[in-house]
């Protein structure tokens, strides 16, 4: 086949193509080469990949999170950069980098399913070598990564052993028993500890005993108690348990009892009141296992009687706070006992009062404009009798008309009043025995609309009256039951239920024209008392829960809620008949008295400094120093920054010379001590304010005032600073001028 030659065509088209490729070769050549300062970046971070990476160390178990942090950066910045591999250096360190991270991704995933068990070994290492802060830390850190580690949770269960706590140390082995899927080993291990940490805190217990150290016993037994609740070894002994809380509780109280009586013996009433106060709660708490109170009810009596005799004793004008204080006390004591003494206590505190009143007059007018609540004031037509014993009476209808299954036919039950009469038409009798049915699965209502058509049925007039009787038997039973069953619910705390089923009641009664027959007058008057009676418990509770919301808020120093609490206190009423105990919201309004003012001058002075008025500031919070130092408000945990932190803070020595002219020129001498400290605070030398030293001593120990305040300021003064060398040219200044005054004002 002949050679066909090419073209000039051809020829310039492979020209041409020849000229594309490196053309494009050229570029990507180009493309490659990296500039110097970019290279050098890169050359860079791979350093500092491959330093970081290097590091680690599989000793370094608490590194384990940041090293997988690392390795997949690594492994990021290795991706993002394999293009520029074609350069030898760059290609080098990409080479070491994946070398390092390959092998260290390999010690890495090994550790880190195993870094909870590694824990739970240094801690037991720590234990062993006697470091418990070092063995619970790294127990900690064991649970952190697996909560379910078996061997971490038993450990841990120890350690709260070790330290006393009995309700952990079990709660916690119960968990790894039931949730936690445990070996057989494993299982058996918390099994035997179980066991040992009952028997051994029974043993403590049972030993604190016979020391006769009960409260410490007593907090063991409870904690076993709690355990016993949920048992799943089946190894408590409820009886030992229970028999040696009683022991422990009577114990108790008698020690308190005890002490009570020997601070009666020194004479020290006060003491015994205050023990009291603590003996009631306690025995109140401990009630079922407390049983004989006379001793109590014995020493109430005689720190009462003290009490009213020491007020009676004290001239009214000069001591009013103090005899109001212990009437006050002494009503609060009659209380505990209540009954008949509590009557003659209160009549003779009344007696000692007159036309003085221990009340707030802002309090009583809240209570005074809070009207009255509660079901007798709701239906008073049937409250008319207020003497008799509101339980017995309830007790007494229980019986005549509540079933029960110890009072399956009450005598004067609907099924009791059935008709005895035999020529009734059977259409009426069967009526009868549909509404018994009716009664019995409670459908009041269809029972009633029976009877109406038992009314149609009727025609003669013996038929009528036996339908009349077992109308108003059936009304007496529904009301009765439909009370009861509101009892019943005030008592767990369904008010709205107990509401409706009164409502009903009394829509039944109006319906029927029954409001004045004798006997339901004696059911709603019985169970109104006694619901009444359950209504006034809760409110008394509602009251106390407030004041536990008021004591925390003093805690936290929110004197304005706690106000607001006692505001809304005291707004709580019950019925004429529901005597509530406020005395406590008493109590604590006039304990805030001195706070509240406090905080509402601190927020007046406060304003000034939003307004830039320095100096007035600093004056006027001298002045709030000085009301919060002379009303010990410390005490009540009141917070404040004393004026010399304050100015300390500032950090400026003539704004505190100016302040304590400031306070010299306004007779706030104390405060103006307060000022002076700063400038030591600052670093300068008792030497250096000689003059003012002895200038303030001088008129502060001069100033006239009266004689027992005069004396509180001395005695504050003195503890305060007599100590401090500092102050020496102040203190003997100021106890010349002291002396000086008494000798004056003798």
């Amino acid at each position: 086949m002949p050679k066909i030659k090419p073209t000039q065509a051809d020829n310039m088209t492979k020209r041409l193509f020849g000229l594309i490729v490196l053309l494009l070769t050229t570029s990507v050549i180009q493309a490659q080469v990296l500039s110097e300062s970019k290279k050098k970046e890169i050359l860079t971070n791979y350093q500092k990949h491959i330093k970081n990476i290097s590091a680690i160390s599989s000793e370094n178990v608490d590194m384990m999170p940041v090293y997988q942090y690392q390795l997949e950066s690594a492994n990021i910045f290795m991706e993002e950069n394999q293009k520029h591999n074609s350069d030898n250096d760059i290609y080098a360190r990409w080479i070491e980098l994946k070398t390092l991270v390959k092998q260290n991704t390999e010690v890495v995933e090994f550790m880190v399913p195993r870094m909870s068990d590694w824990y739970y070994r240094k801690a037991v290492s720590a234990k062993i070598n006697k470091q418990p802060k070092q063995a619970h830390a790294y127990i900690q850190k064991s649970l952190e990564i697996n909560p379910l580690n078996v061997m971490a949770n038993y450990e841990l269960a120890q350690i709260t052993l070790d330290s006393g706590q009995i309700t952990n140390t079990t709660n916690r082995l119960t968990d790894i028993l039931h949730k936690m899927n445990p070996s057989e080993e494993e299982s058996m291990l918390c099994k035997n500890l179980l066991a040992y940490t009952y028997d051994k805190n029974l043993l403590i217990s049972l030993s604190f005993i016979k020391q006769g150290k009960y409260a410490y016993a007593v907090d063991i037994l409870k904690e076993l108690e709690e355990y016993c609740q949920n048992d799943p070894l089946s190894i408590c002994n409820n009886s030992v348990i229970s028999k040696n809380l009683n022991i422990c509780q009577n114990n108790i109280y008698k020690d308190h009892i005890s002490i009570s009586k020997k601070a009666l013996e020194k004479g020290r009433s006060d003491v015994a009141g205050d023990f009291l106060t603590d003996t009631y709660d306690y025995f109140q708490r401990n009630r079922e296992a407390i049983t004989d109170t006379s001793d109590f009810d014995q020493i109430v009596k005689v720190v009462v009687n003290s009490y009213i005799a020491q007020a009676k004793s004290m001239p009214e004008a000069k001591n009013n706070e103090a005899r109001m204080d212990l009437l006050h006390k002494a009503t609060e004591l009659a209380a505990m006992l209540s009954g008949e003494f509590e009557d003659n206590v209160l009549k003779q505190i009344a007696s000692l009062q007159g036309s003085i009143q221990p009340s707030d007059p802002v309090l009583d007018s809240i209570e005074a404009n809070s009207p009255n609540t509660g079901y007798a004031e709701q239906f008073p037509d049937y409250i008319k009798d207020t003497v008799s014993d509101a339980d017995k009476m309830v007790e007494q209808i229980e019986k005549d008309f509540i079933p029960s299954s110890e009072n399956k036919l009450p005598e004067k039950s609907v099924a009791v009043a059935n008709t005895k009469t035999p020529n009734l038409s059977k259409a009426i009798n069967n009526k009868f025995f549909e509404t018994l049915s009716y009664l019995k699965v409670n459908n009041y209502d269809k029972a009633l609309e029976v009877l109406e058509s038992a009314n149609e049925l009727a025609q003669i007039d013996a038929e009528k009256a036996e339908v009349e009787k077992m109308y108003i038997a059936a009304i007496r039973e529904v009301t009765a039951r439909r009370m009861h069953s509101a009892e019943y619910a005030i008592f767990q705390g369904e008010v709205e239920k107990a509401d409706s089923l009164v409502n009903r009641t009394e829509e039944l009664l109006t319906k029927y024209d029954m409001r004045n027959d004798s006997v339901i007058v004696t059911i709603m008057n019985g169970y109104l008392r006694a619901i009444d009676k359950k209504v006034c418990m809760k409110k008394q509770e509602e009251i106390n829960v407030m004041v536990y919301n008021i004591i925390d808020c003093i805690r936290k120093n929110d004197f304005f809620l706690a106000e607001d609490y006692i505001n809304r206190a005291m707004q709580i009423k019950g019925s004429s008949e529901c005597r509530l105990d406020k005395s406590r919201l008493r109590a604590l309004k006039r304990q805030i008295e001195q706070p509240l003012e406090y905080v509402r001058r601190k927020d007046v002075v406060m304003e000034k400094l939003y307004e830039k008025d320095t100096m007035g500031f600093l004056k006027d919070y001298a002045d709030l120093e000085q009301f919060y130092v002379v009303h010990n408000l410390k005490e009540m945990s009141v917070q404040h920054q004393p004026v010399r932190s304050l100015l300390y803070g500032f950090g400026d020595d003539n704004l505190a010379i100016r302040a304590i002219e400031q306070c010299m020129k306004y007779r706030q001498y104390e405060q103006s001590v307060e000022a002076l400290a700063t400038l030591k605070d600052l670093g300068y030398k008792a030497r250096h304010t000689k003059k003012i030293q002895r200038k303030i001593g001088e008129m502060m120990g001069l100033e006239n005032s009266k004689h027992s305040d005069k004396t509180n300021q001395y005695n504050r003064i003195t503890d305060k600073y007599g100590n401090d060398k500092w102050f020496k040219y102040l203190i003997k200044s100021y106890r010349k001028s002291f002396e000086k005054w008494k000798r004056d004002n003798r």
